[in-house]
């Protein structure tokens, strides 16, 4: 069914039309959720309430982590700007994997009675979790979070943030909701089982290329199966990764998605990677997908229709990793960041010969450099980060050894269909991203916000 956008004539913008809504938002301190919370907070100064899901954690209850959320550097310009705003952030104790959300009952009843939109953040993004511990918070979480959607009374939309890389079986991925991989019963009956043997999990997971991916592929079927009488909206980022304008140019709190690969090429410590120089590498950046989210939240018009937006740049605005590799040394090479003289990315289809290579071109180097550091009195450190970059590229490996072709046509008719002013307000459309200029951004936002280096950049 074709999505139907607002004529000139009924044009209502996007802060406009949050002005005295109250949303409810799970994963709202994840790298996402943060950069979403603090759109909200700036671009949309009249909006109601923003309540947000937290559990304990490090001994903090939901209250000081909010409070510390809203302290961090990434909030200065809201706090500049609109410092009162900062009282609309109400803060929820409970957790997605606890029966109704964790929630008490007066926080619930609030929920039902005000609430109006729901986005679900909160995943377990871990590649290789357990598969019980994924299905816990990816599918269960997301079918708890539903139910509550179901007795809001006045839910005007619901939106899922899954994973364009929920159905990798497919070389191209359209915005569509795909048939599972199983059953999600299927699921359980194996897990009930007292003992459940390897061959059996792989079985299970049809080819997915990890237990994250398959749960949330399971998660979206279940959204798709289960929405309820409103609107629903699936959004698929690909490779979240820095900022490329807000809050901070080239903002980054963690080492998820192609950050660590990225600082480690820049290093020289990476320089062989399981792949084609012609492969594509799919990054978005974090600002692009959360300004999308809160754009289809405002212009979905439709009850009981579900929407997938795939927001991704390997269709309209290709990246291949030889060009990744280029940008990224070049860029390593002026600003003096990396440790191994010459950083370079050369490309293999051979397992042996990936072997081969990092053997000759990472770790002999790294235990020279090692001696080096022993015979000068300084302690060893290079072998013990080799171990580690090795883990790590083992775990980004099927998705550098393949390439996919992600269909973002939704996503960019939306966009077209906004104002010149939330265009200007909301940037999202992928084919903005200039690669030549966003990566230096992507190299600056690791030194400074992982590294803490001081930049001039």
């Amino acid at each position: 069914m074709e999505y139907i956008y607002e004529t000139e004539d009924t044009y209502e913008s996007i802060g406009r039309h949050y002005a005295g809504k109250s949303v409810f938002i799970t994963g709202g301190t994840g790298f996402l959720g943060k950069v979403f919370v603090e759109k909200l907070l700036y671009s949309c100064p009249k909006i109601n309430k923003i309540y947000v899901l937290l559990r304990e954690k490090n001994k903090l209850d939901p209250f000081e982590r909010i409070k510390q959320l809203l302290e961090l550097p990434m909030f200065d310009r809201a706090r500049n700007e609109r410092p009162e705003n900062f009282e609309k952030v109400v803060p929820l104790s409970g957790d997605v994997t606890l029966p109704n959300l964790g929630i008490s009952q007066e926080d619930e009843q609030m929920i039902i009675e005000k609430v109006s939109h729901v986005f679900h953040f909160a995943a377990n993004v871990k590649f290789n979790e357990e598969l019980k511990v994924a299905m816990n918070i990816n599918v269960e979480g997301t079918k708890k979070v539903l139910k509550l959607c179901q007795r809001m009374k006045n839910i005007k939309v619901f939106v899922y943030v899954s994973t364009a890389y929920s159905n990798t079986h497919k070389a191209v991925l359209e915005e569509i909701v795909y048939p599972p991989p199983a059953s999600i019963d299927e699921v359980y009956r194996i897990l009930e089982q007292e003992v459940t043997n390897e061959d059996q999990l792989k079985k299970l997971i049809c080819g997915r290329p990890n237990t994250y991916t398959f749960s949330k592929a399971l998660a979206e079927s279940l959204v798709s199966q289960e929405h309820g009488d409103f609107a629903t909206i699936i959004i698929r980022p690909s490779v979240v990764s820095a900022s490329i304008h807000e809050p901070l140019t080239g903002w980054l709190d963690n080492w998820f998605g192609a950050t660590a690969l990225l600082a480690t090429i820049a290093k020289g410590l990476t320089r062989i990677l399981l792949s084609r120089s012609t492969n594509v590498l799919d990054l978005i950046p974090v600002d692009y997908v959360s300004n999308l989210i809160v754009a289809a939240a405002a212009k979905c018009k439709r009850s009981k229709e579900l929407t997938v937006y795939n927001s991704c740049t390997s269709d309209v605005n290709p990246l291949t990793m030889a060009e990744f590799g280029r940008l990224i040394t070049e860029d390593s090479v002026k600003h003096n960041f990396h440790e191994i003289i010459c950083p370079t990315l050369f490309f293999t289809q051979s397992a042996w010969l990936l072997n081969i290579l990092t053997l000759i071109m990472q770790i002999i180097p790294a235990f020279i450099v090692d001696c080096w550091l022993r015979l000068t009195g300084r302690p060893p450190r290079f072998m013990k980060m080799q171990r580690k970059i090795l883990q790590t590229r083992s775990a980004l490996q099927y998705f550098t050894s393949h390439s996919w072709q992600m269909k973002c046509q939704r996503t960019q008719d939306l966009f077209a269909s906004l104002s010149v002013s939330d265009r200007l307000e909301f940037p999202f459309d992928p084919t903005h991203i200039k690669w030549d200029e966003y990566l230096p951004i992507y190299c600056m936002g690791i030194r400074k916000f992982l590294f803490k280096l001081s930049t001039r950049d």
